[in-house]
């Protein structure tokens, strides 16, 4: 009985480990915004998620860059910036930076507050009057172009890209911009 009751205290002890391992794995992968060291300039950067889960686990996460958008020209370089991911890694992850920036922003359309970024249907980013994804972006523009980016909420983001591929099938109908709001120019679709 003594032994049973071992085994099972070291299979909760495994599989509570494997779930810790997850969760810290899913926290730590993902695209992440640094500035390198060297040019003082933003860099996309990827991190050994697993890595860092796993010495998490035991010590302290470390954390070891596997991929920079200045690799392959610097690949090799003393990774100067991991120190950035290690004191804020949740505010280095692209995601984070971009709901934070969503977060703190009302709708170019709408002029509702935009709460989520995940999800079937993204919010977007109004560049120069055009619609783009934040999701194609990459990590090292990010910061200049949320800087001059008005931010769309999904659902106007869908609408108008629908009403942009088809204007045929789309009845507008006048509307005043919401300048008392500050917003550019209202939608003209029908929803």
């Amino acid at each position: 009985m003594g032994s049973g009751i071992g085994l099972g205290i070291i299979i909760g002890l495994l599989a509570t480990m494997i779930v810790v391992f997850v969760a810290l794995y899913l926290r730590y992968r993902g695209g992440r915004v640094v500035t390198c060291p060297e040019t003082r300039s933003p860099v996309g950067a990827k991190i050994n998620a697993a890595l860092a889960a796993g010495t998490w686990i035991v010590s302290r996460p470390r954390f070891v860059i596997t991929t920079c958008t200045r690799w392959p020209e610097r690949a090799g370089c003393d990774q100067a910036c991991a120190p950035q991911i290690e004191a804020s890694p949740e505010e280095t992850l692209v995601r984070n930076i971009v709901g934070r920036w969503y977060a703190e922003r009302m709708c170019n359309y709408c002029a509702k507050p935009i709460r989520e970024i995940g999800g079937a249907v993204l919010p977007g980013l109004r560049i120069d009057g055009e619609l783009h994804e934040w999701k194609d972006i990459a990590p090292q523009d990010l910061p200049r172009v949320l800087e001059q980016s008005a931010a769309v909420c999904a659902r106007c983001d869908l609408v108008e890209d629908f009403r942009m591929r088809h204007p045929e099938l789309v009845t507008t109908r006048p509307v005043a911009p919401a300048r008392h709001l500050g917003i550019a120019e209202a939608s003209q679709a029908v929803y």
